[in-house]
Parts: structure tokens; C-alpha cells; sequence
């Protein structure tokens, strides 16, 4: 197996139909495994998500999709299929059944599924249709508001493809509706908050690194 590149935290490997993905990056890594598993084997039927092949300790090994990295297309110049694919796409996410996916949720809360780290960072598009064929890594799944995936969507354009900023109309028509920039900026600082908690106490690298995040993104003007 060959290791798959765009893998940040975990180590993740290949070999065209099996991946492997070995869990890194913390104290947490148990828990990120168990909600990646138990979202994956509950998910409906019709979503473009890998299926769990085998579960060895501190592992998945996962069904392998095809497509390109939707980091990839940007950096080609198609910031606005992708992100339009990638709107279109949370929307069926949200209708999915949340307490389906995490018993218990009460469904007075407004919440939805939320992906986590929602994004062209964590997904494979055909190339030729910009049909989305995978969502990978729902590490960070968990209930909640429908603007948290929307919100790091955009953040992910923002940071890692300013270039592309000026394409985010796409994404905001791909998913029907465009959130006021108060909710989804304060969206936005709310999760670099949380990974700067996260690592509070682990390594300062990584703790400086979402410090750096948060002042950065408070700093942005629609």
C-alpha cells in the first residue's frame, strides 16, 4: 500500500481498491476511530461514503473510491464546480435522519449531521461531471448547527485557496441558501476555538498553529 496523499493527522494508505487508515494525532484518536465507524455503518444507503471493510485495532479499512481530490481541481482552476458540488452535496448531508446517525438526539434542537471537517479537503469529485464520488473522514461527525459544515467549507476557500475566494458564490448556490456572513464567520472562529482547546495541553506546535488559525480567520471581512 502506497501512503495517499492530502493526509494530514492520520496515516493513510492505498493500493486502489483497500485503504487503510491508522488513526494519529493524539490522546482522542480512539474516539475519532469509534465515531468514524459508527457513523459509517449507520450513514443511509445513496451517500457517496466509503464502506467499512474490516476494523483492526486503532484502524478501518475502508472500501477505496474513485475520483480526484477536490483540492487538486481548485488548485486547477475549477473552484466553482467543486464548490458547487460540494453545496449540493451538504444539503443531502443535512436531510440524512441525525438521531439515525447519533441515537438520542432530540429532533427539537434544530440540529443536523454535521461532518466536521466539511470540504474540497475530504473529498473526491469525477472529473469530467464534478459528481461528488466520496466524502471521507467523519471523524469529526456530530449533531449540530446546519451552518457549521457551510461555515468550514468556506474557511477551508479562505485559507488554503484565497485565490478561489471570489468562486464562493458556487457553494452557496449548490447548497440553496447563503447564511449572513455574522453566522458563518462566528461559525468559523467557534471551530478554530475548539482545536485550540484541543490542544491546550498537547504539542505547542499544534496548539500555536490553531492560535494562528483563530487570529487569522477573526481577521476576515466578508
Amino acid at each position: 500500500m502506497r501512503p495517499l496523499r492530502h493526509g494530514y493527522t492520520n496515516d493513510t494508505r492505498g493500493d486502489g481498491s483497500v485503504v487503510l487508515k491508522r488513526y494519529r494525532g493524539g490522546h482522542d484518536q480512539a474516539l475519532r476511530r469509534g465515531t468514524e465507524l459508527a457513523v459509517l455503518e449507520r450513514l443511509p444507503v445513496g451517500l457517496p461514503v466509503p464502506r467499512v471493510l474490516d476494523a483492526p485495532e486503532g484502524a478501518l479499512r475502508l472500501q477505496q473510491l474513485p475520483g480526484r481530490h477536490g483540492q487538486d481541481l481548485i488548485a486547477e482552476g475549477l473552484a466553482g464546480p467543486v464548490l458547487r458540488g460540494c453545496g449540493a452535496l451538504l444539503r443531502r448531508v443535512q436531510q440524512v435522519d441525525v438521531s439515525a446517525v447519533f441515537p438520542g438526539t432530540a429532533p427539537a434542537t434544530g440540529w443536523v449531521l454535521v461532518h466536521g471537517d466539511y470540504g474540497p479537503n475530504n473529498m473526491l469529485f469525477d472529473p469530467d461531471t464534478f459528481r461528488v464520488t466520496a466524502l471521507l473522514d467523519w471523524e469529526w461527525a456530530h449533531p449540530g448547527d446546519p451552518a457549521e459544515d457551510l461555515a468550514w467549507c468556506e474557511w477551508i476557500v479562505r485559507r488554503h485557496h484565497p485565490e478561489a475566494v471570489e468562486a464562493l458564490g458556487e457553494l452557496f448556490a449548490g447548497y440553496g441558501v447563503r447564511p449572513s456572513w455574522a453566522r458563518r464567520h462566528a461559525a468559523m472562529a467557534a471551530r478554530c476555538e475548539s482545536f485550540v482547546e484541543l490542544f491546550r495541553a498537547g504539542p505547542p506546535a499544534a496548539r500555536r498553529l490553531w492560535q494562528d488559525n483563530l487570529a487569522l480567520t477573526l481577521s476576515w471581512r466578508e
